[in-house]
């Protein structure tokens, strides 16, 4: 039998490409969208028993993420908006994970994606890649809001838990994604090595009970040394290549950076 955990990364992956050859054909973004979360609902209900339907080669489509990327970060939307829009169109999340996430009702949270989908129509918005003067601050409303998923992940605002494992995974993922479209954006790398070089401390960062273990207190051997080498790798490339910006300072900040760069 299949298991969820079989189906939810390619579900995930999958579902920005399929919601771009939607809109792009159909040009409703709102109905696309609709559409896709019901699929998913539906795959990620009835694979698990009936297994991951045999699909015949195809050769893969123009892929439009980075596209959907700008359009779910529009400047017509307030940060909340665009990242509950970023996680369902692009993440690939349904509605109630992104309301347990974030601990809210999952009404609310349906009736914040409505709206920003609404305005995002308002607004007049096509799918299609905003005009070479508006790339720049489109990407850093992109950045922002893949930075505020990550720290919402590993520092919970509300909830009992400090870390919200689900959360900083999916920044990641995602990052990751935005690095595969654009490989020349020092910004992209840095921020990608910073999740890398901050996600690494979790699993000294709490203890047994949950409570937070200071950083003089903790077992740095308990870092995840992985994470820290792809990130110290992927920073260390960047600054090499290209021009200095936020992100790409901060990596060297992090007590887990400055540790291998010693």
């Amino acid at each position: 039998m299949t298991t969820g955990a079989d189906i939810e990364d390619p579900l995930r992956r999958l579902a920005p490409r399929v919601l771009a050859a939607l809109v792009r054909r159909y040009g409703h973004f709102a109905a696309a969208e609709d559409a896709v979360q019901e699929a998913l609902l539906a795959a990620a209900t009835q694979w698990p028993q009936r297994g991951v339907p045999a699909a015949d080669a195809v050769e893969p489509g123009e892929d439009d993420t980075l596209t959907l990327l700008l359009l779910c970060c529009h400047p017509s939307l307030t940060p909340p908006s665009q990242i509950a829009l970023t996680l369902r169109a692009v993440g690939g999340l349904i509605t109630a994970e992104i309301a347990r996430a974030f601990l809210v009702p999952e009404t609310t949270m349906a009736q914040r994606i409505s709206r920003a989908k609404h305005r995002i129509k308002a607004a007049g918005a096509q799918f299609r890649m905003p005009p070479e003067h508006e790339r720049a601050p489109r990407l850093r409303a992109v950045l922002h809001v893949l930075y505020l998923i990550f720290n919402e992940g590993y520092t919970a605002t509300s909830g009992p838990s400090l870390h919200r494992g689900d959360l900083t995974s999916e920044a990641i993922r995602l990052t990751r994604t935005l690095l595969g479209l654009l490989p020349a954006d020092g910004e992209v790398g840095g921020l990608l090595a910073l999740m890398l070089l901050t996600d690494a401390r979790r699993p000294a960062r709490t203890r047994p009970d949950g409570g937070l273990v200071p950083l003089a207190e903790q077992d740095r051997g308990r870092w995840n040394r992985v994470l820290i080498d792809e990130g110290v790798q992927l920073i260390t490339r960047t600054l090499r290549r290209a021009p200095l910006g936020p992100y790409q300072v901060q990596p060297g900040s992090t007590p887990s950076g400055r540790t291998c760069w010693k």
